[in-house]
């Protein structure tokens, strides 16, 4: 794609994009630098710069799509949208159970979620939505949301049902029936729900055109992991070769515990998490005190996360309200899920459990495998072998390692455990919020995960 710009919102991020040779222009926000608090007012008062963007654009006469710095483009996105040459405006949505099987726009059943502005499609016709909505946030530009606005705005007087005249019979008319919309299929235009937990996209086999990283739990940090889980963040060329090595490891995880008699529970899915941090743990020692970089495993998840209870249907329980049954177990859970993924220092220590079928890891990263038992009985000698006998090895595979504690077991040494210790001991996340079927039993209604004490 050569038909896009970013938006720096601050001389920092001005001088980053340039140095980057990326295509980008200055916003002039005149907006604090750094990360703001989502709902902030530094956070709302970007709002008013966006809609600026997006009014200039259409009286210009162009067709735009415009998207938070978080919602990443993998497609060209242009030719997807001439598919309905009446739609005004395309936007994604929050909703959580896909309506549409195919590539077509989003049923009825998904408009009367929140759209999400993160990803947009305008064409000139929709102006007349767009100048009132400048004209609300103008207003109050350091309070209103604009997501929130545009969500009322584009709802005014307007009645799904009436769709005669419409190219698609999902589209709507909106906006006093001046302008018409649609919402994109959020199995292809994905929110971080639909992409990371429900895996739409994947399990249908197709590529989607945009990836959103909301519904995540681990600020930027956390997005960044999250799309390097995908395989969609470019790192420099080092990061896929350290020169230190690499170590990994398959967890041992029981069928009984991801498929526990009487089904998953709140007290399940607590014990199913501790039982795998524990063997991350020992992997994350032994690649610590080695001086490799750890393959993180992928992870089983018993119930998805939220902020509030997750669903107690008898069919649906243990999911975020709104989603699919069918997502449980959360095979590939998101780090998120469980552990603050800025606490691990992810470029010093990590890499995420798709590394090695990423196109960007060289062939002589994923050729260079070498498995390994550890020997119990030779003690630290046992793990020395590895720091020196095998420093030329790319990437070393631990075979028996869901069967060792590195703490406990005598392989390390005092001074090293003392070390892995202090660097780790806050490591740590958070989990929440237990169906209320689960805290009526008089089950916990969150839980705090602890990578030192798993």
């Amino acid at each position: 794609m050569k038909n896009y710009l970013i938006g720096a919102t601050d001389d920092l991020a001005l001088a980053g994009l340039q140095k980057a040779s990326v295509q980008c222009f200055s916003m002039k926000t005149n907006l604090p630098q750094h990360e703001w608090p989502w709902g902030s007012p530094s956070f709302k008062s970007l709002g008013p710069h966006k809609i600026e963007l997006i009014h200039k654009a259409l009286t210009w006469g162009f067709e735009i799509v415009i998207t938070d710095i978080d919602a990443f483009v993998l497609q060209e996105p242009f030719a997807y949208m001439a598919r309905w040459p009446d739609a005004s405006f395309l936007t994604t949505s929050d909703h959580l159970g896909n309506t549409t099987t195919g590539d077509g726009l989003e049923s009825h059943n998904a408009i009367h979620t929140a759209f999400n502005i993160g990803y947009m499609f305008f064409r000139k016709s929709s102006l007349p939505l767009v100048e009132e909505w400048r004209r609300v946030i103008a207003e109050q530009p350091r309070s209103r949301w604009d997501q929130g606005e545009f969500n009322r705005l584009a709802r005014t007087e307007w009645n799904p049902r009436s769709t005669a005249g419409l190219s698609d019979p999902h589209l709507f008319y909106s906006y006093k029936k001046k302008v018409i919309g649609g919402v994109l299929p959020i199995s292809l235009f994905s929110g971080g729900h639909n992409y990371f937990v429900s895996q739409f996209a994947q399990r249908a086999g197709k590529a989607p055109y945009s990836v959103h990283t909301t519904f995540q739990y681990g600020a930027a940090a956390g997005k960044r992991h999250r799309l390097r889980e995908a395989m969609v963040w470019v790192d420099p060329p080092e990061y896929y070769n350290p020169p230190t090595g690499l170590l990994t490891f398959s967890p041992s995880v029981p069928a009984a515990l991801i498929s526990p008699e009487g089904g998953m529970t709140t007290r399940g899915h607590i014990a199913l998490i501790k039982h795998q941090l524990k063997q991350i743990r020992s992997a994350l020692a032994l690649a610590y005190v080695t001086g490799r970089k750890l393959i993180l495993p992928s992870v089983v998840c018993g119930y998805d996360k939220a902020w509030y209870p997750l669903s107690s249907g008898p069919a649906s329980r243990g999911v975020f309200p709104g989603s699919h049954h069918w997502i449980l177990p959360i095979r590939d859970c998101p780090l998120d899920h469980f552990l603050e993924p800025a606490q691990l220092r992810p470029l010093e220590t990590l890499r995420e459990y798709s590394f090695l079928a990423n196109p960007r890891t060289p062939s002589s990263v994923k050729g260079g495998v070498v498995p390994v038992a550890i020997d119990k009985g030779h003690g630290p000698m046992a793990v020395a072998r590895l720091k020196s006998g095998m420093s030329a090895v790319k990437v070393i595979n631990v075979t028996n390692l869901p069967s060792l504690d590195l703490l406990k077991d005598g392989l390390l040494s005092a001074a090293e455990v003392a070390a892995f210790t202090a660097k780790f001991r806050f490591a740590s996340g958070s989990w929440c919020c237990a169906p209320s079927i689960d805290t009526k039993a008089g089950m916990p209604q969150r839980a705090h995960f602890s990578l030192m004490s798993a």
